[in-house]
């Protein structure tokens, strides 16, 4: 596990703030339910699910926990994932047998703070991938060996995919860049994520005027 993924912190001291708070209310679901794998997704494309997930994971480590990011976007092609940048191998190739956990897991440039990337998906539907007995198996031995583990997740409203996800981790948080028009939009993501006996425990409103915030 050689030391490649850099990840970046914000430096805004109100941002990182913000999400100190928010990683009292996930430390807050472990003690009390005993959750760990949290899975972040957006209501809708480009609302920054990846850098949120990325803050969370830095700040949960900062708090001294053992965490692991994981990318859980097999669609998004790799030249637009900037923390998979290097990386030729990750889940796609481990679910396929070609290689084992240990050689896809990599360090991140922050203590305690592993990635694990998707690696290289060559369908374009990698539903056989989400559904893959290995992919249960993974998510349930990277839960023993880390305090949290922190998937991020493509958007609902774009492919099923954060759906499948989200019944393999203990719980869901939605990512929203939110305004008058796009509550509904919350709503029925919500809506529609319950009735599939997801359990979403918050949101996450991201791209806040500092005014606002």
């Amino acid at each position: 596990m050689d030391s490649i993924v850099t990840l970046y912190r914000n430096e805004n001291s109100i941002v990182t703030d913000a999400f100190d708070r928010t990683i009292f209310n996930i430390c807050l679901q472990k003690e009390k339910f005993g959750h760990k794998t949290f899975l972040l997704c957006g209501c809708e494309p480009r609302v920054g699910t990846t850098t949120v997930s990325a803050e969370l994971s830095i700040a949960l480590s900062l708090a001294g926990w053992k965490v692991l990011l994981m990318d859980g976007n097999f669609r998004k092609e790799k030249e637009y994932k900037r923390l998979s940048e290097g990386l030729t191998i990750g889940m796609a190739e481990y679910i396929a047998g070609k290689v084992e956990k240990k050689d896809i897991i990599k360090k991140t440039n922050w203590e305690g703070l592993d990635y694990l990337s998707s690696g290289n998906v060559d369908d374009a539907t990698p539903l056989h991938l989400l559904y893959a007995n290995k992919m249960v198996h993974i998510i349930d031995e990277v839960k023993n060996d880390y305090d949290f583990v922190i998937v991020d997740a493509p958007a609902l409203n774009a492919v099923v995919d954060a759906s499948i996800l989200a019944v393999k981790t203990d719980a869901t948080i939605l990512v929203a860049a939110m305004n008058g028009k796009k509550r509904k939009m919350l709503e029925q993501t919500y809506e529609q994520m319950c009735a599939g006996d997801v359990n979403v425990i918050g949101v996450i409103e991201n791209r806040v005027s500092m005014k606002e915030y």
